[in-house]
């Protein structure tokens, strides 16, 4: 059988198996391909659809509100679009589409397009959306219905790295300007704002937070902003974030994972205090407070193209640096005491310790999902203790006890006898770093971190736990 006769049958499953929707049709708009996870989105039978005009599927299917039409006579794709439409059986569909044309000897021959569903997903953020206007409606009388949960007590810490960023952030919810908080993934970034907003004079007013790269880019737009009716198909009038915040906190999760356009429409909303509706001409005043955060050096996202410096400018008016757990080993033990309790009344269980082995290999490991990480890996390993009462290595599953003793070395004696060494080793290769980067630059802290990759407060936090002057 010849190779191309082959490959039909074989491109045929593998599109059969992806979980994305995906339809093809010639330059007429007739329907040559369409998968099963297609015809599972819009429930149609395969057998219905195939060689029919897409005009005979879809209900009001025109030259402009047809994709697969349009890139035929443009023979550019449409990437990401948001479409809400209806078939001939009355079906109505939400997806994001990414549409391409099939291109041979200069002219468009077919098209496909790619579609995610997200019909359950824009109904959850609905009902999360009327839930906060509901919160607003109802009034914040008691700390707890404004959408929070944190504050400033429930941050465990032991460390003075940690005791020096509550002070600065209690300095910061008083001051009530734009906030950028920055620190790895698994910090406690969202415990942090929230015990912010709590602390401020607009605790008593909503607290709505979104993480921008969880949502769909042609979705974000219209969360944030909100939409008016008519404005794509099926779009109604709805209030964005922005507005349902009120006087309140808006957090921005992510920030860097927003497009760049979008972050340009960001910008101008936040700093002319209106906002206007997707396909709306109203300009809305916005009144609420706009708190931000990265997950990687703010100024790494800026050198790489991820976030605007005009943006980053105007939203980090006061900066925050959470450090990540492997250099502020003081509340590695605090937060193993405080997650170990907190599971046993989960769980009734009483009496549960941490074998010194493994709170040794605990307090050496790297952290690598801080915060988040040790919480899981605590809450896995009391499910696995069948009545004991002692912790061990060997109550953690397997992939995590062989990362955990790759990280620190077989032998845990070991490392109780040479940690000292190493840290010292570890501690004196650090400063010699940030002492050349510091020459290098005649003492500018800010030349000095970016020419290392890191951020100006992580800098002066490292020169401080080091004991460093900058001379």
């Amino acid at each position: 059988m010849p190779d191309d006769e082959i490959m039909i049958p074989v491109f045929r499953q593998l599109f059969n198996s992806i979980e994305e929707g995906v339809i093809v049709t010639d330059r007429n708009g007739k329907i040559i391909f369409y998968n099963t996870e297609m015809a599972k989105l819009e429930e149609l039978a395969t057998e219905n659809v195939i060689g029919k005009n897409l005009a005979e599927v879809y209900d009001a299917v025109t030259l402009e509100s047809s994709e697969h039409l349009s890139v035929v006579l443009s023979g550019e794709p449409v990437l990401e679009k948001h479409k809400t439409y209806f078939t001939n059986q009355g079906k109505e569909v939400n997806i994001i589409a990414s549409t391409f044309p099939v291109i041979e000897n200069h002219e468009v021959i077919a098209v496909y397009s790619v579609c995610k569903n997200i019909t359950k997903y824009k109904e959850l953020l609905t009902k999360t959306m009327q839930l906060q206007d509901q919160i607003a409606l109802e009034g914040q009388d008691q700390r707890g219905n404004n959408g929070t949960r944190y504050t400033f007590d429930s941050i465990v810490s032991a460390s003075s790295a940690m005791q020096s960023l509550i002070a600065s952030a209690k300095k910061a919810a008083v001051a009530d300007g734009f906030i950028l908080v920055f620190g790895e993934t698994g910090t406690g970034k969202e415990l942090l704002v929230q015990a912010i907003h709590n602390y401020s004079a607009r605790k008593k007013e909503p607290f709505v937070a979104i993480n921008c790269a969880a949502i769909p880019e042609t979705l974000l737009e219209s969360i944030l902003f909100g939409t008016t009716k008519g404005a794509f198909t099926g779009a109604v009038e709805s209030k964005g974030l922005f507005q349902q915040a009120g006087n309140g906190t808006l957090f921005l999760d992510e920030l860097n994972s927003m497009s760049n356009a979008l972050q340009a429409k960001l910008l101008r909303v936040v700093q002319e205090k209106m906002v206007r509706r997707v396909g709306g001409t109203t300009e809305i005043p916005i009144h609420c407070r706009v708190i931000s955060s990265t997950n990687i050096d703010p100024w790494e996202s800026i050198n790489n193209g991820s976030l605007r410096k005009d943006l980053f400018y105007r939203l980090a008016v006061m900066t925050l640096f959470l450090p990540p757990l492997k250099d502020r080993q003081e509340d590695i033990e605090a937060l193993m005491n405080y997650f170990l309790n907190r599971y046993q009344n989960i769980y009734g269980l009483g009496g549960v310790v941490m074998g010194e082995e493994l709170k040794n290999v605990f307090l050496n490991y790297l952290w690598p999902g801080n915060v988040r990480e040790l919480e899981h890996i605590l809450e896995s390993a009391m499910n696995m203790l069948d009545g004991r009462k002692v912790i061990t290595i060997d109550h953690l599953p397997h992939y995590l006890r062989a990362k955990f003793l790759s990280q620190v070395g077989t032998s845990t004696e070991f490392y109780r006898k040479e940690s000292s060494s190493l840290a010292h080793a570890l501690r004196e290769v650090e400063k010699q770093v940030l002492t050349e980067a510091l020459a290098n630059h005649g003492g500018n802290i800010t030349k000095a971190a970016d020419s290392i990759g890191i951020a100006r407060q992580n800098l002066q936090y490292r020169m401080k736990k080091l004991g460093m002057q900058n001379s």
